[in-house]
């Protein structure tokens, strides 16, 4: 009598990849730079027209709702920067406590205008559009670069014939400057990811030391 054997599947042997070369992380990492320009932009313009408006009608006292609607709002930007970075880091940022309620308009202005998370909320709201306008620059910049290179081939041949003070590495439509371009661009894309990686982690490890709640 034949023995009966069964037969189980080995275990998959193939390496995970790294974590920042997994589609989802990269994608997510260039989306959080490109994004952070036009939510910077926002921000920095509500902060900086709010302060400026605030204090100018100060005299009036219409200063201070004007001022207490910037600090709202910058709360809220600050909410929606500390979700995205959190999303970066893998992890929850706490936001910092407040209760910002109290009995009577007046208790409740105090409260908004001596809570020191709103100033951060306020400065950071400020400085967050230099801040997107260099990280946004560089995962263009770079990502630009590598496929620019890496799809050389398919628009190269386009490109006016050599002449003789063009670079043949950007400029040749030769076949062997075209693949040539095409392998450094190769090599380009992991490094686009790191940079870009790094970069949005600093941008989030950044946003969490700045609003994120204080020990």
């Amino acid at each position: 009598m034949l023995a009966m054997t069964t037969l189980t599947a080995a275990p998959s042997s193939r390496p995970a990849l790294p974590h920042m070369l997994r589609p989802s992380v990269f994608a997510s990492d260039f989306a959080y730079l490109i994004l952070g320009l036009p939510i910077g932009i926002a921000s920095f313009t509500v902060a900086v027209t709010g302060v400026s408006l605030a204090a100018g009608l100060l005299i009036t006292l219409l200063g201070i709702p004007v001022l207490l609607l910037t600090l709202v709002a910058c709360r809220a930007f600050a909410a929606v920067e500390r979700a995205r970075a959190a999303y970066v880091l893998g992890e929850p940022i706490a936001a910092p406590e407040r209760t910002w309620k109290r009995d009577g308009v007046w208790e409740t202005t105090k409260a908004v205008v001596t809570d020191p998370g709103a100033w951060r909320d306020l400065v950071w709201s400020a400085a967050l559009m230099p801040i997107t306008v260099a990280t946004f620059s560089i995962a263009v910049t770079v990502w630009s670069a590598a496929l620019g290179m890496l799809t050389s081939p398919l628009w190269y041949w386009a490109l006016p014939d050599d002449a003789d003070d063009t670079i043949p590495l950007l400029d040749s439509t030769s076949p062997g400057w075209t693949i040539l371009r095409a392998v450094i661009g190769l090599v380009l894309v992991p490094l686009a990811i790191a940079i870009c990686r790094g970069t949005a982690l600093s941008q989030a490890k950044a946003t969490a030391f700045a609003i994120g709640k204080r020990a």
